[in-house]
């Protein structure tokens, strides 16, 4: 589970993916004014977002002296003077937040919210971040009028966590009001995103897409999120879980499921510090279901050496007994549309997912229970 970020994180992260849309790119040019962090770097970077979505953050830079790219275009390294000038192209209006090192040098401040689109002014005025921009930004004024609409719904939900699906419901059918009074806004579509990476999959972003207007279809982010969420609706509960070649550790196959009533599978990774955390648990939970017709499943995405020889460790050191993969071919992320760790997969004997659940240990046992009975 991808929660707080830091800047070495947003490095690592804007590492994963690179889109392979090949269409049109509009223009823009970035004004921006930062006199508190002069001669100093700040980073133009995606904000916190699970693996399967930065790939749609394609940020095409004029790069130069104090403009570099970082991580494929998803996001700037900008050594600031007194003027900054960023050009380059972007698929659509795209959301990004400035970091910058904090006062004692210690860690990073980040940035609210902003649109890149063209001819955007945005003056930096402290340490934390706190900014002003172009009073007739017309897609920046646009997501601040959509905040101000979502801000009671959005309260009650918390970021990469499990929510109540009641406060989900609510948010999406507000969103989908304000889609069909503004079928044209671009911030509207990357609330979708937002929300869909955030709090996870909900049927309804479906029924939400098709209300955008021609020209947000046409973009490339509408197209490649389009596909994304296709693909998780698929492999989503009530979907069938493909099968899956791990190459020389073997496969994942329907017929591996029809010796068991259920098969929990654990994606993980050993550079996620809440699944190391909690592999204790899961061993006692085994333990106490393995006589019950429960079968565990791990898969590890982790593609080195090193990394392979460190989950096989952690394994070691708590006594894990069940089958474990590594995701060496990428199989697993790309049919299943797993975008971050832990992610726990539930599967009846016939191959049905019964249950996608993006962390949510706490409610496991409970899951469990009710898919016995």
């Amino acid at each position: 589970m991808i929660q707080s970020i830091d800047m070495k994180s947003i490095s690592l992260i804007v590492l994963f993916l690179v889109s392979n849309s090949a269409f049109s790119q509009e223009q823009f040019k970035l004004e921006l004014t930062a006199p508190v962090f002069e001669n100093d770097s700040i980073l133009l970077a995606p904000p916190p977002t699970t693996k399967n979505i930065i790939s749609l953050y394609d940020l095409q830079l004029n790069t130069g002296k104090n403009v570099k790219s970082i991580g494929n275009s998803k996001g700037a390294l900008l050594k600031i003077q007194s003027q900054n000038t960023i050009n380059g192209t972007v698929p659509c209006p795209l959301p990004v937040m400035i970091m910058g090192p904090k006062e004692d040098r210690k860690g990073f401040n980040q940035s609210k919210l902003f649109f890149i689109e063209n001819d955007l002014k945005i003056h930096v005025i402290d340490k934390e971040l706190n900014f002003t921009r172009s009073p007739d930004s017309r897609v920046n004024n646009d997501y601040k009028k959509l905040k101000e609409y979502l801000q009671k719904v959005d309260e009650k939900l918390k970021p990469f966590e499990k929510n109540d699906p009641a406060d989900i419901e609510n948010r999406d059918k507000l969103l989908k009001a304000y889609i069909r009074k503004n079928p044209g806004s671009f911030p509207a579509f990357w609330e979708i995103i937002d929300n869909f990476s955030k709090y996870g999959f909900h049927k309804g972003y479906l029924g939400d897409l098709p209300l955008f207007s021609k020209k947000v279809k046409a973009s490339s982010c509408f197209k490649d999120f389009e596909r994304i969420l296709s693909l998780e609706n698929s492999t989503n509960a009530g979907g069938n879980f493909p099968e899956i070649d791990f190459g020389t550790d073997g496969k994942i196959t329907k017929s591996g499921f029809e010796g068991y009533k259920i098969t929990l599978i654990d994606y993980w990774s050993t550079s996620c510090k809440p699944c190391i955390q909690e592999l204790p648990e899961l061993v006692k939970l085994y333990e106490k279901y393995k006589g019950r017709g429960v079968n565990f499943i791990s898969v590890a995405d982790d593609r080195t050496q090193q990394r392979i020889d460190l989950a096989n460790k952690i394994f070691k050191e708590n006594n894990v007994s069940w089958k474990s993969y590594f995701d060496l071919n990428k199989e697993f992320t790309k049919k299943l549309n797993a975008g971050g760790y832990p992610l726990f997969i539930i599967v009846d004997r016939d191959g049905k997912i019964l249950s996608k659940e993006l962390g949510g240990q706490e409610t496991l046992e409970s899951t469990l229970e009710q898919y016995l009975k």
